[in-house]
Order: C-alpha cells, then structure tokens, then sequence
C-alpha cells in the first residue's frame, strides 16, 4: 500500500470516528471517486499530509441552509472549500431549480467571507499538475505560505515557520515555545536547526539570539 493510500486510510477513519448524524452518512456513502481524486492527484503530492483538512464539511448560512462540503481546508484567516465536480453528473441533475440552488449556495460560501476553489474530474485525471499548481498558489496567496519550504519539515518546525509567515513582528522563543507547548531548550533545538536550513533567521542578538524571522 502507497503512503497515500496508508495515510488517507487513516485519516478518513479518524474522520467518520469524529463524526455524527448526516456527516457521518456521507462519510460512509458519499465521500468517494472525486474527492479521493482530488486529494491524490492534487493535495497528497504538495502538502503530503491532511493537516487542517475536513471531508463533508456542514457549512450554516445565515438564513439557516445547511450544504455539505466536498473538503476545507480550516486555516487562518479564512477556510477555503474545495470541491471536486463532474461533468456528467452535473448534467445529469441539472435543471434551472438545481443550477440556482448552486449559486446560492456558491454565493452564501463566498459572503460568509470563505474561498472557494473548484476542480473538474476531467481535469484531475488529464492535468493533475494544474491542480498542484492551483494548491500551491493558494497556500501562497492566501495563507503567506510556500509548500516547498515546508516539505520534509516535522510538525514543530511546520509550525514555527507558520508562525514566523503570520508575524508581522519578529516572534521570539517564547511565542514559539507558547504555540508548539514544547519546553525551551526543545523549541531552541528547532529554531536552530531552521536557521541551518536558511528558512528563519535571527532578528536581533548577536552572541544570544533574542528574535527571529523568516530568512531573506
């Protein structure tokens, strides 16, 4: 078995434990060919993990309506829906109550201040470099993140140089220390080892480091 295959095994059995109700019924019967496409030819080759990913997202609008996900992606500032469509089912089902449903609820993701990206099967399986490319200008463009700077990094790392992307100050070993909840000499161990990898540096200190940023 693949390493996506052994991890999205995981994760979506971790999902459906968490979940309930409706949710619960479209993990089991509704998540499937599309949204596992999506995540293989496109989210599994850059991000390589699921972090921050929810399947069958319950989505309340306002005035009460209820719509179901494909994926989000729950980060700061905002979540950003992503879905997976087909052609022929769309128009299959398609008629002018249906198509206006759709919009509404488009609509009702996009006022609610969310992204939204939407991907076509056809082209997952044609093109999945388009994919990739779309992820990656969306961590870039919209969470200040570059995916290639993360890769082979452990969950502390990734974190910490998500903390140095969000700082619009320099941060120090105590914010770093407060987000990853690891003791100091743990957390220096890691702002160490990323200043080696020329992906932070420091801000300010000579002999004794005081604050770091993203490297230049």
């Amino acid at each position: 078995m693949s390493k996506f295959e052994t991890a999205y095994d995981y994760w979506l059995k971790e999902q459906r434990a968490a979940a309930s109700g409706e949710r619960l019924r479209r993990l089991m019967k509704g998540h499937g060919y599309g949204e596992k496409l999506l995540l293989q030819q496109a989210w599994w080759p850059v991000f390589g993990n699921f972090d921050h990913l929810v399947p069958e997202f319950e989505f309340v609008d306002d005035e009460g309506n209820h719509y179901f996900m494909d994926l989000v992606y729950v980060r700061s500032p905002r979540a950003t829906c992503l879905e997976s469509d087909s052609f022929g089912i769309h128009a299959r089902d398609a008629d002018r109550d249906s198509f206006s449903r759709g919009l509404e609820r488009q609509n009702a993701i996009l006022l609610s201040d969310w992204n939204i990206l939407r991907f076509s099967i056809d082209k997952l399986k044609e093109d999945p470099g388009y994919g990739q490319r779309t992820l990656r200008k969306m961590v870039e463009s919209w969470y200040g993140e570059d995916p290639m700077r993360l890769s082979g990094l452990n969950v502390y790392e990734r974190e910490i140089v998500r903390l140095a992307t969000r700082s619009i100050r320099p941060f120090n070993t105590g914010d770093a220390c407060e987000l990853v909840e690891k003791s100091d000499r743990f957390v220096r161990d890691l702002l160490h080892g990323l200043v080696g990898k020329g992906i932070i540096e420091p801000a300010s200190g000579a002999s004794r480091v005081r604050s770091y940023r993203l490297a230049r």
